[in-house]
């Protein structure tokens, strides 16, 4: 890959590359919140990542992610279910420390940042996407489906959500996660959920998002060469 980011870039952000099944990518924390890092997750397997509130795993048809060999995992911020598959989603997270020149009090106005880097970076490649500023947008399918909801900061494709991110704030600073859709494939999360008394559910899933158009390598390429330096 052919690095394009500047000596500043360079010096502002460290880059790291982790390898690791999804639960525990999601367990991980930074050691040192000195400067500002990107994790670059490359997951070992798929898996379906629950919100926090979800822990009660409401209406999820366990059997079917077992026989499909999808792993289960709950994460520490909130929202829906994310669907984690290592060739059809693109996974950053990123630590911004709490003194870094890159903190923003602001819950929405941090992520409204964080989405306009991936704005910045998509339309290196052409790909055109709005960026969502408002307010959180709930259902009782985004209570599921994470994709279906919209937050601040996320990018939606004629409507379809392609780059969903959450986040997570402690004393040390905050952590964005981002997954940014190369393919979408609704199928399993369809099935997983088909108990759920939600009219329309498997049209409300299969529109929800959409693949963003672009090759995971590229997408990351860009993605580094958005990074603010200043």
């Amino acid at each position: 890959m052919h690095d394009r980011r500047s000596a500043n870039q360079l010096n502002s952000w460290r880059i790291e590359t982790k390898y690791s099944e999804t639960a525990l990518a999601h367990e991980a924390s930074l050691d040192e919140w000195g400067k500002p890092t990107i994790w670059i997750i490359e997951p070992k397997d798929s898996c379906l990542v629950l919100g926090k509130s979800q822990r009660g795993k409401p209406f999820l048809d366990l059997s079917y992610l077992e026989e499909q060999g999808i792993n289960l995992t709950v994460r520490q911020s909130g929202g829906g279910a994310v669907l984690v598959s290592p060739s059809d989603m693109l996974w950053v997270d990123i630590f911004v420390p709490e003194r870094s020149k890159f903190w923003i009090g602001d819950i929405a106005k941090a992520s409204v940042w964080i989405g306009g880097i991936w704005r910045d970076a998509l339309k290196l490649l052409d790909v055109e996407c709005s960026l969502f500023e408002g307010k959180f947008s709930r259902s009782a399918v985004s209570d599921l489906i994470c994709f279906a909801g919209k937050g601040p900061g996320e990018l939606f494709v004629r409507g379809k959500k392609i780059l969903g991110i959450s986040q997570r704030r402690s004393k040390s600073g905050t952590r964005f996660q981002c997954a940014l859709i190369i393919n979408w494939k609704p199928e399993h999360m369809i099935a997983a959920y088909s108990s759920a008394p939600i009219p329309n559910l498997e049209k409300l899933i299969s529109s929800a998002g959409i693949g963003s158009g672009c090759e995971k390598s590229n997408a990351l390429e860009a993605f580094l060469s958005a990074l603010p330096s200043n």
